[in-house]
Parts: structure tokens; C-alpha cells; sequence
């Protein structure tokens, strides 16, 4: 069976990202990783390149004494590359798993800079108008050039906060399935019946994930959208919690299935929605 174990690039890129962000590495991942390369460098250890013209030497003797020195030299770099493929595996598996253990450390590291910045786009929103639309914004007022142009930095950075982040998760996991890419920073509410019932996923919760998909070529917009919305709460998550936010998110459309297509009273719905949000 193809494995992709011994592939460190995905740790590699998250050990750089950590570094870049001032994250501490662990002296053993650093230490694994010298050890990685000790096998690299074995692993592509060449023999010395063929003789030309002026290397041939002036007796048989010399010759007989190079033969054997290359032979020596040949054999050497042959088993080196063998050996080598004998701890490729096992070492990128113990650097990978090295890594994916600090993966929510390292993120969590980002939580405070991450929420810093959303707190600056809490205040920029207020002075700005309800419609979002950089092409449509008048920056010609001062009053709201200014908080846009404040608001846009704190975007730039919650993106590179928010690509560190999805470079050090692939260490970890991979954030798959719907919207992941809005379960990475932000979450919505556990379901009640009385929101089930109230059609609170119909009107406000589905209307305000799809008008953050419409806004994802404006970035500052969609922060801004993010950080205005009632139904979001914003933090970055753990790779873990990327699937455990789409799993409230189902637990709204199942239960709003259940009063769809149940058929049953209103009260035998409350008692079968529920049901559905305790599964």
C-alpha cells in the first residue's frame, strides 16, 4: 500500500510558518530534523565521478590501487543509499508526529493576535455605513476613508494570521468539507427547537454564509461582515474543531429536515427536533 508518511513537507512548512510567526519550536523537532537530513544526504550519496583522461595514472600498479580505492568508494555510497531508505520512514513519521502534536499549541498561540484584531474591526464597523462594498463605498469622506483604511491593515493581517494558521493545520489534518474555510475562523450557535421552529437557518443563518461567500474576492468586507454579524463568533480554530463546527452546522439542517418532512403535530416535531439536536 502507498503511504505518504515519509513525506515531511507538510511539518516542514508548518515548523516555518511556526518560526515565522515567533512560535517556539521544540529542540526535538529541530533535533529530528537534523536527523532527517543526515538521511538525506545518505540517501543521495554519490560515487566519484568517472575518470578522464588526466587521471589515468602512469603504471598499472597506481591503476590497480585506484580500481580498488573507487570500488571501495562505490560500494560505499551504494549501501549508504541502501541503508539510508531503511530509517527514511521512520524518521519522517516520528518528525511528523512531532509536529502534528504542537499543531493546536501553535494555533492557540495565534488566538490572542487573531481576536486583538478582530476587536479593531469591531470598532472600525461601527463608523462605517451598512453596505460593505469597497466598490461602492464613498472613501472620499474622511469619516469613513479613515476607519475603511484601518479596518483594511487589520484585514492583510488576519489573512497572513489566517494562512499561517491553514499551513500549520495541513500538519495536522486537512479541514475538509463544506465552508471549511469559514469554520476555520469562525463558528455559529448550537441549534434550539425554538430557533429550529423560528426558521433562524432560513432567514438569517444561510442568508449570512452565502453573503460571506459573495464577498470572498472584498477581503476587508468579509472581515468587516464577519466581525458585524450576530451569528458568528470568531476565533480560530484547532483542526479538530474545523469538523466540529460543520457538525453544528448539519445539526441545523437536519433538524430543520425533521419539521419539513416529519408530517407530525407541533408538538411531536419540538419532541422529534429535539431529538435530532441531542443526536
Amino acid at each position: 500500500m502507498i503511504t505518504f508518511d515519509h513525506d515531511t513537507g507538510k511539518a516542514q512548512a508548518a515548523v516555518d510558518a511556526a518560526r515565522r510567526r515567533g512560535l517556539p519550536v521544540p529542540q526535538q523537532i529541530d533535533d529530528t530534523a537534523a536527523m532527517w537530513q543526515v538521511v538525506m544526504d545518505a540517501a543521495h550519496m554519490r560515487p566519484p565521478e568517472r575518470p578522464g583522461r588526466d587521471d589515468v595514472p602512469a603504471t598499472a600498479e597506481e591503476l590497480r590501487t585506484l580500481i580498488e580505492m573507487r570500488a571501495h568508494q562505490h560500494r560505499i555510497a551504494e549501501a549508504h543509499r541502501q541503508v539510508a531508505g531503511d530509517w527514511h520512514e521512520p524518521i519522517a513519521r516520528k518528525y511528523n508526529a512531532l509536529v502534528a502534536e504542537h499543531v493546536t499549541g501553535w494555533i492557540s498561540a495565534l488566538q490572542p493576535d487573531f481576536l486583538a484584531l478582530v476587536k479593531v474591526l469591531a470598532r472600525q464597523e461601527k463608523k462605517l455605513p451598512e453596505l460593505l462594498d469597497a466598490q461602492r463605498i464613498d472613501l472620499r469622506d474622511p469619516a469613513i476613508s479613515a476607519p475603511w483604511e484601518t479596518a483594511s491593515a487589520a484585514a492583510v493581517k488576519l489573512d497572513q494570521l489566517v494562512e499561517a494558521r491553514q499551513i500549520l493545520a495541513r500538519a495536522a489534518s486537512q479541514d475538509l468539507g463544506r465552508d471549511a474555510q469559514l469554520w476555520a475562523v469562525a463558528a455559529v450557535d448550537e441549534p434550539t427547537d425554538a430557533e429550529v421552529f423560528a426558521h433562524r437557518l432560513r432567514d438569517e443563518v444561510g442568508p449570512a454564509i452565502r453573503q460571506w461567500k459573495e464577498l470572498r474576492h472584498q477581503p476587508t468586507a468579509r472581515w468587516l461582515f464577519l466581525s458585524r454579524s450576530p451569528h458568528f463568533t470568531l476565533q480560530l480554530a484547532t483542526p479538530g474543531e474545523v469538523a466540529e463546527r460543520q457538525q453544528v452546522m448539519d445539526r441545523w439542517h437536519q433538524a430543520v429536515q425533521v419539521v419539513m418532512t416529519s408530517g407530525l403535530s407541533r408538538q411531536q416535531a419540538q419532541q422529534a427536533v429535539a431529538t435530532a439536536l441531542r443526536a
